[in-house]
């Protein structure tokens, strides 16, 4: 009782006071409830906008990384079919070539000389220099013995075409009375094949002009092929059919390698989405009598085929979007127009966003971020008011509103900012002058819209000269690989000789070549060199030296003089002073002589019959390049039958494993020691395996190249 009456009023004014300042709290606590109410629905208002702005640049990213993805993708399709068109257009320019031979042959039977015909039954000489020929059962050998004796004149003709274009497997003629003769000879022919039931005959004889056939199973290499043949006219009437069968198993593996950024899959497909090459598709098959089961290109949608077909028969390249496989896809598609297939490329959508999702992570942890600072910012100021109102109970009312007007005011200028920069205007800025933490936080909406418009700027440039380069380094490297010789066995009609050769460039581009080839019918140049620098500018040199060197081979030179007037071409204005090893010799295939030069390059090795493997020192010599006037020497040594000749570059006994010790000289005159019977293709892969496992997963610090040749004498 006695506290209460201590602080009971003694007076009308201070009861009155006790009652103003009972009203300012009360009016106190209300204001307070409201301006916290207010406040969180302008925080949710910011976060409102702050949540919108960051799905706007999402939307923003994901747009240009499709755009650029589709360029990229579009373009890869495009120069994929144009590469695949170029071979299908070399085959066509080959068969004008043959069809023009025989209808001169078969206008003036004796205007070249007849070869001897070979049967099933009659092994030739040499079966890679001659044809065979079949007729089917029920037709007699003398109904086409014209035919037989005019088409004949035909094999000369038909080497040289394989010899020219290696995707070519084979050459067929065929003629209506039934008479099939085939390109090389081969004694693999069905006593039940009839030619004029095959439909590459079929169609050429009721068209009448040159065109492409459905793939279809060879009846000898039972392999999966099209075959692309013509009519040959004699007085307007078809005398023949000339057909040339190309495998698709080179297509099929250009097709299987087409990627972009490792993903995605390529197809070639027919005119009716008939699936011909794919990964995974198997191109060999003993049924060459039956049709190939066929699997067709789809989409897991079938609305959306209407579409794919027209754009196909459109005959102009573009690109989709569809359900692939269950995923959702982009497919390009570019036309073969010597066929009128075209080429398939799909890629996942998914991995087109794979880029962007660390920063669509980093946008919502931003947004949460933003979101506690605005929370936390509206605590703070409760408190300050609170503590305001309660020092200063006489203005209570005029303090509250201005303290409202004033925290409030940036709040909603935020909400407002936060709106537009939402809407996608990344320029507007918050204009907050607050001086408090409210200002702050505008500032880093500021810093935070800037700094995403300059990411998705250096985004897309980034992005674009990535896959810019990439294509560019990709074609490059399909460019230099063109110009070494790949086909192996590169001369299958000479006996005097086994010959295999390899480059594994360091880099997508590299500076190591080689080359081999035949300076008359009984010599062979054999060439090896490596350019001073690697990537780009070695590979440039590398064309360069490659080229002079083969030109002046060609003008019936000796070792020496070639690399002496090679370097004096290679000298002139040469103000990077690159360089290039280079080991030059040549092979005489009768007597097993070879000539030989060095400039600068490692010493090769020699397997010798009786004396076993070893290296042999020639004149060194000065390197390509950097000074002119340098004089070489030639010099001679003999290999007699079964002897290997072996030629390197650095790339091979300079490989280091992790422990950055060399391969070495010792461990490469050992390997190739071990293999005294082995062919060179096998011993240049059992240098290369064990290359690789000493090297332990180390990367690869130069180019590797290797050229050899076992000599086997001139066959009695």
């Amino acid at each position: 009782m006695t506290n209460r009456r201590r602080f009971r009023p003694k007076n009308i004014r201070t009861r009155i006071l006790y009652a103003l300042l009972g009203t300012a709290v009360i009016s106190l606590l209300c204001f307070g409830l409201v301006s916290l109410l207010s406040m969180r629905q302008l925080g949710n208002s910011s976060l409102k906008g702050t949540i919108g702005l960051s799905q706007e640049l999402l939307k923003i990213s994901k747009g240009s990384l499709e755009s650029l993805s589709q360029e990229g993708l579009l373009k890869a399709t495009v120069d994929q079919a144009a590469l695949i068109d170029a071979q299908f257009r070399d085959v066509e320019n080959d068969l004008k070539v043959l069809v023009d031979s025989a209808e001169r042959i078969w206008k003036t039977p004796g205007i070249y000389p007849h070869k001897r015909s070979y049967s099933i039954g009659e092994q030739p000489p040499d079966p890679k220099a001659a044809s065979v020929w079949q007729i089917p059962q029920g037709v007699s050998a003398r109904a086409v013995a014209a035919e037989l004796q005019t088409s004949s004149a035909m094999d000369d003709f038909m080497i040289s075409v394989l010899k020219s274009n290696s995707v070519i497997n084979d050459c067929n003629l065929a003629t209506p009375q039934g008479l099939f003769r085939r390109f090389p000879w081969s004694s693999n022919i069905d006593a039940a094949y009839d030619v004029r039931k095959r439909d590459w005959f079929t169609r050429a004889l009721k068209s009448g002009k040159l065109g492409w056939s459905e793939p279809y199973v060879g009846v000898i290499a039972r392999n999966l092929r099209v075959n692309c043949s013509a009519p040959v006219m004699k007085n307007k009437k078809i005398v023949a059919v000339i057909g040339l069968n190309v495998p698709l198993t080179t297509i099929q593996e250009r097709i299987i390698k087409m990627r972009l950024n490792n993903q995605g899959k390529a197809y070639m497909v027919s005119q009716d989405r008939r699936i011909l090459a794919r990964e995974g598709l198997d191109t060999s098959s003993d049924l060459w009598n039956q049709r190939q089961k066929e699997t067709f290109f789809s989409f897991d949608d079938q609305k959306a085929m209407p579409l794919l077909d027209k754009n196909l028969a459109s005959g102009n390249p573009g690109i989709m979007r569809g359900i692939l496989n269950k995923q959702d896809s982009f497919v390009a598609y570019a036309p073969i127009s010597t066929t009128g297939w075209s080429v398939l490329f799909a890629l996942p959508v998914e991995a087109v966003y794979a880029p962007i999702r660390p920063t669509e992570q980093a946008i919502l942890t931003q947004t949460q971020a933003a979101s506690s600072l605005v929370y936390r910012q509206i605590g703070v100021t409760m408190v300050i008011m609170t503590a305001v109102f309660l020092l200063l109970l006489g203005g209570v009312t005029i303090v509250s509103r201005r303290v409202a007007h004033k925290i409030t005011a940036p709040i909603l200028e935020l909400e407002s900012g936060a709106e537009i920069i939402g809407n996608g205007n990344l320029e507007h800025r918050l204009q907050v002058q607050s001086g408090d933490e409210i200002q702050q936080l505008g500032e880093t909406f500021n810093r935070m819209a800037a700094d995403l418009s300059r990411y998705i700027h250096d985004l897309t440039e980034t992005t674009a000269a990535k896959e810019r380069i990439q294509s560019e380094l990709k074609l490059a490297t399909d460019i230099q690989a063109s110009l070494l010789p790949r086909i192996f066995p590169p001369f299958p009609d000479r006996s005097e000789f086994d010959l295999f050769a390899l480059m594994e460039p360091a880099k997508e581009v590299g500076g190591d070549f080689y080359d081999f080839f035949f300076l008359d019918q009984r010599r062979i140049c054999l060439i090896i060199g490596d350019v001073s620098d690697k990537g780009v500018p070695a590979a440039l040199y590398m064309m360069v030296a490659k080229t002079l060197l083969k030109s002046e081979a060609l003008r019936d030179a000796n070792p020496a003089q070639i690399l002496e007037r090679t370097n004096s071409i290679l000298a002139l204005d040469n103000e990077t002073s690159m360089f290039v090893t280079v080991f030059c010799a040549i092979l005489d295939t009768d007597t097993g002589q070879l000539d030989c030069a060095n400039a600068g390059h490692l010493p090769p090795l020699i397997q010798k019959t009786g004396t076993g493997t070893t290296y042999h020192s020639f004149s060194p010599g000065f390197v390509l390049g950097p000074m002119p006037d340098i004089s070489y020497r030639t010099e001679q040594i003999t290999l007699q039958p079964g002897e290997l000749f072996l030629l390197y570059t650095d790339g091979v006994n300079e490989a280091v494993n992790p422990s950055l010790e060399e391969y070495g000289e010792k461990r490469l005159l050992d390997c190739v020691a071990t293999h005294p019977a082995a062919t060179p293709e096998q011993i240049i892969h059992a240098i290369r395996t064990e290359v690789q496992a000493f090297a332990n997963g180390a990367p690869q610090s130069d180019d590797i190249t290797m050229l050899a040749i076992r000599y086997l004498g001139k066959q009695a």
